[in-house]
């Protein structure tokens, strides 16, 4: 029946990102499989002619960005190196200059780079964002619209060959560093370009609406612009003009300036962040959580303060693909995070607003949502007897002459109880009643007996119980009303329903509707 909504018209998205295009199945197949392309000769006939292809070195080669390895692996490597071969002498001033200097950077990598421009948390001043975009670019990632491309596309393709970090393809070593050293495949530079073109389009569309009056905005268009054409004078200022005049004030030389507060404070943030990248993208991670969904690889890192300190406060990571709108990294109030308590400054002095955040009851329904996915595994390794539903129909008739008889040649005990045939033959010498109660039994209806009566069974005796039936009592699917406990051995052994038969919402099962909009879900 015609519902009267039209159908979302999708085919053209489709089309604009050539998903199947031609060229992409070529470059993807084997070499042996491909097709050999066409190239028509001086006398008019199509000849084939099979695709020269490179190397593998000229290949590896041609895959190397220039600008990423040299600020996330040659510079690193060299500070490193440095530091190894000459042990740096105790300067108080130089540790505080570098500990304000590397905290402030994170900040505006993290709350900046990360929750404002890239899943857009909250809204703040311009002059913060101007100063999320110069201080977060001396951290080497890349301008923001690199930086914030790349993480939406891993957030919308995680686990894939679309992610550019692809920990779960391509391993941790490639989402720790390789993918700084070396471009990404067909796919995920696809997968980065379409989403730089939504974050441009986003900023451009939010700029010429002109409904926001107040000087809290979203993202900046023409700052992002700004900030990507001129990355590489933002790396002049960070790297070398601040640490000098830092330096000067510390009465260093300014090499030393340059190295410990531009190269080395960069390389550890780098680091810091990478390990995010990699660490909490490790599904087999000693003690790691998947509280909240553990169908992709995001984890929470062991060890609580800990991986919070090694992370600055990202180790939370599968709260952050489940709920990545939120401005927090994690549920709890007192968890380390610097970059939610920098945001809730922001927001107490009025340089920052509406700030995103999940709401504990969407919180609980995909805790509880996982954790009775994880109780539905676990009951699926066990035993619990065959369904109400899939059991064939025994007139009462039938039962008694069926029991006696089987009784007298084989001493085989069945035994009717809820309106269910139960074949105890296995239990009856291990019956703690007794043998003689069982076999006064065979035949008979001694659903009174088990509730109560003689004995009120456990739980563990109505389960024992449950794996013995056999067969139904009725004389048709409609024969005969099920009494309450054979509603809730239904219930309870099909996992359908709640103690209050209420209906389990399974994770990933439920219909997406709610009254309100909760931005945090849908952010990213």
């Amino acid at each position: 029946m015609d519902s009267g909504i039209p159908e979302f018209e999708y085919t053209h998205i489709l089309r604009s990102r050539d998903i199947a295009s031609d060229t992409d199945i070529q470059d993807e197949m084997p070499q042996s499989e491909k097709l050999p392309s066409l190239k028509s000769s001086t006398d008019g006939n199509s000849v084939l002619k099979k695709r020269k292809r490179d190397p593998q070195l000229v290949h590896l080669l041609k895959k190397v960005s220039v600008q990423t390895t040299t600020l996330s692996v040659v510079l690193p490597l060299f500070s490193l190196f440095k530091l190894l071969l000459s042990r740096p002498e105790y300067n108080g001033n130089l540790l505080r200059c570098l500990a304000v200097y590397m905290v402030v950077s994170q900040l505006s990598l993290v709350a900046g780079y990360h929750r404002f421009f890239t899943h857009a948390s909250f809204q703040c001043d311009l002059v913060i964002q101007s100063a999320f975009a110069i201080l977060g670019g001396s951290c080497g990632l890349g301008s923001i619209l690199d930086f914030a491309s790349q993480h939406l596309a891993h957030h919308h393709h995680v686990d894939t060959e679309r992610d550019p970090y692809a920990n779960i393809v391509h391993g941790w070593l490639f989402a720790q560093w390789g993918h700084k050293l070396f471009r990404g495949n067909r796919k995920s530079e696809r997968a980065v370009q379409e989403c730089q073109n939504t974050i441009k389009s986003s900023a451009k569309s939010t700029t010429n609406a002109k409904v926001n009056l107040s000087h809290l905005t979203t993202p900046s268009y023409a700052l992002l612009c700004w900030q990507h054409d001129n990355y590489s004078e933002i790396l002049v200022l960070t790297l070398v003009l601040i640490p000098c005049l830092l330096a000067k004030l510390c009465g260093l030389p300014y090499f030393s300036g340059i190295f410990y507060l531009g190269l080395v404070r960069m390389s550890l943030i780098q680091q810091q962040w990478l390990i995010i990248g990699s660490m909490c993208h490790t599904k087999n991670f000693p003690f790691a959580q998947q509280p909240f969904d553990d169908s992709r690889s995001a984890v929470n890192l062991p060890l609580g303060f800990l991986a919070d300190i090694l992370t600055f406060g990202e180790s939370n990571h599968n709260f952050h693909h489940e709920f990545p709108g939120d401005y927090r990294n994690g549920p709890h109030k007192l968890q380390w995070d610097p970059s939610k308590f920098f945001i809730l400054l922001l927001h107490y002095l009025g340089l920052a607003g509406k700030l995103h955040f999940t709401s504990q009851e969407q919180i609980d329904k995909c805790y509880l949502q996982q954790q009775q996915k994880l109780l539905d595994a676990e009951r699926s390794r066990l035993q619990w007897g065959i369904p109400l539903d899939r059991l064939p129909i025994m007139p009462p008739e039938t039962f008694v002459k069926l029991a006696m008889k089987e009784f007298q040649t084989k001493r085989r005990a069945l035994v009717a109880i809820e309106g269910v045939v139960h074949d105890v033959t296995p239990f009856v010498h291990d019956h703690p009643g007794g043998v003689a109660l069982v076999e006064t039994s065979v035949g008979k209806d001694a659903t009174q007996a088990f509730n109560g009566a003689v004995y009120l069974h456990s739980q563990a005796a109505r389960n024992l119980l449950a794996t013995m039936r056999i067969a139904v009592l009725g004389r048709g699917r409609m024969g005969i009303e099920p009494t309450l406990w054979e509603k809730h051995m239904l219930e309870s052994n099909n996992f359908k329903s709640d103690s209050k038969g209420r209906e389990i919402v399974r994770n990933k099962q439920q219909v997406t509707f709610t009254n309100k909009n909760h931005f945090a879900a849908g952010a990213a």
